[in-house]
């Protein structure tokens, strides 16, 4: 296991003093391994998604669509999204 020193801004060391200082980890060390690991973790998700949702998309029929039914598409489900967000309106 290699050892590095880091430097962290302030309020980033209160917060790993403070995670320290709880019990909640014996050593700075520890907190900044589990952020580190969150963020692998929450990396590979943002890329599972990706992928998925490249592959929704290259299995969608609107490859198939022309430009203009393209944009009519596009008009018809943003019209839906706002009406499910805000209600229907006139």
């Amino acid at each position: 296991m290699g050892t590095k020193n880091i430097s962290l801004p302030p309020d980033l060391e209160e917060y790993v003093d403070a995670k320290v200082a709880s019990g909640e980890y014996a050593h700075a060390s520890e907190v900044v391994r589990d952020g580190l690991r969150l963020m692998m973790r929450e990396e590979a998700e943002k890329i599972e998604w990706l992928r998925n949702a490249i592959a929704e998309g290259m299995a969608s029929p609107v490859l198939e669509m022309t430009g203009d039914e393209l944009i009519a598409d596009v008009k018809r489900r943003g019209r839906a999204l706002l009406e499910s967000r805000h209600g229907k309106q006139s």
